[in-house]
């Protein structure tokens, strides 16, 4: 393709397709110079059209326009995952669940007879469950992060600090084998992080897109999961479970 708004408009029917795209691949199919391609993805991301990162894009950043349009449309995909997630907990535990637009479908679809207390550290998460008859929402404060749409800051990592979750609830940006749990934003990084280390189970969400890749930020290794819930083929999964991860699949 030499015009390069045909390029960027194959690049964006590949990202909504995939969930992400790989610039070597790109520069293959569309018989275009890797340079072309990068110039592509900078300006699809200067539109606030995909997120750049190592070796390719994926799409927006929660804070975009995008992160509200998926946040009120329907995925049945992503709901089946939360569903598979929320058979998972139990009554009269201390649930801490991170934020994204998986978190939020997992607070709308926990039972509604569920007795528990949730810990977020979203405010969407915590709207979301504002009409639940019988779970308690505690919030925690902070700086909110408008990339992520998540509370954060040096309050928010002490406050985590003293208290011991039964079971955390990720949406992560990535997960690979060799490079662990990873998300884009530094900030919400650091507060996942910890509630990771304070809790004694937990729980990622991982659709087959997020799988195998990685970001910048760093938030658990991979063996710290007690459980993958994913709809990746077996045998993209199954490394996952030779490591001791309970994968569960829609």
């Amino acid at each position: 393709m030499h015009f390069s708004s045909e390029r960027q408009a194959a690049i964006l029917a590949r990202l909504d397709r995939d969930g992400r795209v790989v610039s070597t691949t790109l520069a293959d199919e569309l018989q275009v110079s890797p340079d072309s391609i990068r110039r592509d993805l900078q300006e699809l991301e200067a539109a606030g059209a995909l997120q750049r990162v190592h070796g390719g894009a994926v799409r927006p950043l929660a804070g975009s326009p995008q992160f509200l349009e998926r946040l009120e449309g329907e995925d049945p995909a992503k709901e089946l995952l939360a569903r598979r997630t929320a058979d998972l907990l139990a009554d009269d535990q201390l649930i801490a669940i991170g934020g994204g637009t998986t978190a939020v479908t997992l607070a709308r679809s926990l039972r509604r007879d569920l007795r528990a207390t949730v810990l977020t550290s979203s405010l969407d998460v915590a709207l979301a469950l504002r009409t639940h008859p019988s779970i308690t929402v505690d919030v925690l404060g902070g700086r909110l992060d408008r990339a992520s749409q998540t509370l954060t800051g040096a309050g928010t990592v002490t406050e985590l600090e003293r208290m011991r979750p039964d079971v955390c609830v990720v949406s992560p940006c990535w997960v690979d084998l060799e490079h662990g749990v990873t998300l884009r934003e530094r900030a919400e990084a650091d507060v996942v992080r910890t509630m990771i280390e304070r809790s004694s189970r937990v729980i990622a969400i991982a659709p087959e897109t997020k799988l195998g890749w990685t970001g910048p930020y760093v938030v658990a290794d991979v063996e710290q999961l007690s459980a993958l819930v994913t709809d990746a083929r077996e045998y993209l999964a199954v490394e996952y479970g030779r490591l001791g991860i309970e994968l569960v699949f829609p």
